[in-house]
């Protein structure tokens, strides 16, 4: 019983994790897009890497201990034999010692003669089994600032990789947006493109009646039908388009199977809107206040070269680093008494190491650092300038498109005026249906024109929105844990 019960709960488990007709909403694609997206997910693994570098960085501070441990066995550990004779072990000196302490006498010594210069073989059995330990502990106490430099180095490097991973999140949110701004309009442009074949068919049918009964002529059909081919081949592009613009939307969501129909956004107009309404010196000065992620990377690269002409200057010649070094050693015997073998010792030491000369290496390398920080500062400059540029190009494109809403809205306006004077006059039977047609045709191009246009605003108005970080879009956050 309990075993079918588990089964029945593992099954309903997997019914409610199946996505059933799933439809995603902006805020559904924008977190899909932040833990799917496969350059915002490397952007958080270089995070993490970065982080790690700072904390070995800072582990350099720390003392570094080492421990060596080592055990030997000898199959046939003897040393010898060895050929000595007593003589050799009794020096004068020793001899003339023993004769003034009256332990031997000049003739105990004649007597001795023969058994002191006689040879004997020596033989020593060593233990076969020996162990060596050996811990040292190296602290450096001081290094010109070089260690202290490199994890300043590590932490602006650290800042580059959140900064750079926060500036791209904010790049891809503001592609989502735009990308989900075409999709919608493209496929209004596609209704509109399906109302404008179905009257195109109608025109060519009249056409053709009207032709039958010599009314019109056969180059007046020919030009409904192929008014109805440039029809045909708009839609083409529009679905070339949409495919296209779903393939992005995918590749930014990390969803591999996202289709239009699970889509359920429409256009934020208030946020198009709210930056078109700050004038463009104050849309400029935004886009390069130093709190800018792009500015706040760049800022963090130039001290990141200044540390690393710092490190190149402390390893100049003839500046010594000082390090302290302990170290306790033990060995001994692997048997019963290896207390009464065993050995040990204890070395403090303190090492100077300079380097006098490499050929000009070093030196090559502070000259090599000095012009990757002038790199930094003109990498600032440059960015700036284009930051600027952008903004300006984006400002004029976005208003060029808004006037011209204002222009194709007006026009509108006035196809829809005399759509209905027209079906007013075939009501009393002074218009035929091809006019009516033709001017409902003309209504449904200013709509597609009218979509267009909004494309353009939407991708204009979202790149002036990243640049200058108005605050319209949501503050987004690295990705990783605090």
């Amino acid at each position: 019983m309990n075993k079918a019960k588990g089964s029945i709960i593992l099954l309903l488990s997997a019914v409610l994790v199946m996505p059933l007709g799933a439809s995603y909403a902006f805020d559904d694609l924008l977190l899909a897009m932040q833990s799917g997206n496969a350059e915002l997910r490397k952007g958080s693994e270089e995070i993490v890497q970065s982080e790690l570098d700072t904390k070995n960085a800072r582990a350099g501070l720390s003392p570094v201990i080492d421990l060596q441990v080592t055990g030997t066995y000898m199959a046939n550990p003897v040393m010898g034999p060895m050929s000595l004779t007593p003589s050799e072990m009794l020096s004068p000196e020793l001899a003339g010692k023993l004769i003034a302490s009256g332990l031997l006498s000049l003739d105990d010594m004649g007597k001795l003669a023969p058994i002191l210069n006689e040879p004997m073989s020596i033989s020593m059995k060593m233990d076969p089994g020996m162990v060596q330990g050996q811990l040292t502990l190296t602290q450096p106490i001081f290094t010109w600032g070089k260690l202290s430099t490199s994890v300043k180095l590590y932490e602006r490097m650290e800042e580059i990789r959140r900064t750079e991973r926060s500036d791209k999140e904010r790049q891809f949110e503001a592609e989502l947006r735009t990308r989900l701004d075409a999709l919608y309009y493209l496929d209004s442009i596609t209704d509109s493109l399906s109302s404008i074949e179905e009257r195109a068919d109608r025109l060519i049918s009249i056409a053709e009646s009207a032709e039958e009964a010599g009314a019109l002529l056969a180059e007046d059909v020919l030009e409904a039908r192929i008014q109805k081919q440039q029809v045909a081949v708009s839609r083409r592009e529009i679905e070339s388009s949409i495919s296209s613009v779903l393939a992005a939307l995918r590749t930014l969501t990390g969803i591999p199977d996202l289709e239009a129909g699970d889509i359920i956004c429409t256009p934020d107009d208030s946020m198009i809107s709210s930056v078109l309404s700050i004038p463009l010196d104050e849309l400029r000065a935004m886009a390069v206040s130093p709190s800018s992620p792009a500015l706040r990377s760049l800022s963090a690269a130039e001290d990141a070269a200044e540390a690393a002409v710092q490190i190149a200057k402390g390893n100049m010649y003839l500046l010594p680093d000082l390090a302290l070094q302990i170290g306790a050693s033990y060995g001994g015997a692997i048997a019963s008494d290896w207390s009464m073998t065993d050995s040990w010792g204890l070395n403090i030491t303190f090492a100077l190491k300079a380097n006098i000369w490499d050929g000009g290496k070093r030196l090559n390398e502070v000259r090599r650092a000095e012009s990757a920080q002038r790199e930094a500062s003109i990498e600032h400059d440059s960015v700036l300038s284009q930051i600027d540029e952008g903004v300006v190009n984006a400002y004029s494109s976005a208003m060029l498109s808004h006037d011209k809403l204002g222009y194709l809205s007006l026009q509108r306006e006035l196809d829809e005026e005399k759509l209905e004077r027209e079906k007013e006059r075939l009501r009393i039977g002074s218009a035929s249906e091809s006019s009516v047609l033709m001017l409902e045709i003309a209504l449904l191009e200013s709509d597609i024109a009218i979509a267009r246009e909004r494309i353009t605003l939407s991708q204009s108005a979202y790149t002036l929105i990243y640049l200058t970080g108005s605050g319209c879009m949501p503050v987004i956050s690295d990705g990783m844990a605090p």
